[in-house]
């Protein structure tokens, strides 16, 4: 741990060789990454209207940050519902995953490959079945679970439907892949807008519960809706219920950015000192 002071773990004054070694790998780790990550901004939009950031849980992405650093290509699950199939795009190519492929390899600059396993009309059971055998089956670094919406809706047990969730993240987990939470989309005519957000708060508890990142669809839209109801329209199908092509486009943009912000070093405390690293003894520093 470095502290205003300098290196943690003098000896007579002098830094330990271990707690230097360690801060000069940090510095390093730290610059790799960050020179393959791009201002999150850069992937605003637009055409898409300002929103707060949609990250409601932000346990880092470790594995995912290792990857990037080594400027490899990716390859991400994104699996869920209609909504992640694309109903209400005007094509495979508007659905959100085809975006958010498209936003990432711009952050990144590497290769991305996101896969499509979006079924329409599924809840967090049969999710949870199809999750199972794909991540069994395939290794990916990166796994996307929408979820939620269609329990939600369907009138699903809540108690069932986060044992479920539980379940799923925990699985991917024990495959050493990274996984995020996508939550329920806000739409205006929710019948039982109570009953739905506690569905949209079980997600939460459980990425708080697992450590794992949640991006909130629903806080996204909702925030779109409050500060512009008119664009709102605009990112909903003629259903009102699925997203448009503008829609899919816009939360992928806005996933794009959460992601980075989970795999880029944390900013340093405002008022603290950074390591002398300049002034690391030569002798310590040689091969």
């Amino acid at each position: 741990m470095l502290e205003a002071s300098g290196l943690e773990g003098n000896v007579n004054g002098k830094p330990r060789l271990g707690a230097v070694r360690a801060a000069i790998f940090a510095a390093c780790a730290a610059f790799a990454i960050s020179a393959v990550i791009p201002e999150a901004a850069s992937a605003a939009d637009d055409n898409c209207p300002r929103a707060q950031s949609m990250l409601m849980q932000k346990a880092r992405l470790k594995d995912l940050a290792k990857r990037i650093s080594s400027r490899t290509g990716l390859k991400v699950l994104a699996i869920g519902s209609s909504s992640t199939r694309g109903i209400g795009a005007s094509s495979p190519n508007h659905a959100y995953p085809a975006k958010f492929e498209h936003d990432l390899e711009r952050q990144f600059g590497a290769d991305v490959d996101v896969v499509n396993a979006g079924v329409n009309g599924e809840t967090a059971d049969a999710t949870m079945a199809r999750l199972e055998e794909r991540v069994t089956a395939e290794k990916f670094d990166l796994v996307v679970w929408q979820v939620g919406t269609n329990d939600a809706v369907k009138g699903a047990d809540e108690e069932a439907f986060r044992a479920f969730v539980e379940l799923g993240v925990k699985l991917v987990k024990s495959k050493q892949t990274d996984i995020v939470l996508l939550d329920p989309q806000f739409f205006p005519t929710v019948k039982d807008p109570v009953r739905y957000e506690r569905f949209v708060k079980i997600i939460e508890t459980v990425g708080a519960d697992t450590g794992t990142p949640v991006l909130s669809r629903y806080k996204l839209m909702k925030d779109w809706a409050e500060k512009a109801p008119a664009d709102l329209r605009t990112m909903l199908s003629s259903d009102g219920f699925h997203m448009s092509d503008r829609g899919y486009s816009c939360l992928a943009t806005a996933m794009a950015s959460a992601v980075t912000d989970l795999i880029a070093p944390p900013a340093p405390p405002r008022n603290a000192a950074q390591p002398a690293i300049a002034s690391v003894p030569r002798s310590l520093t040689r091969p």
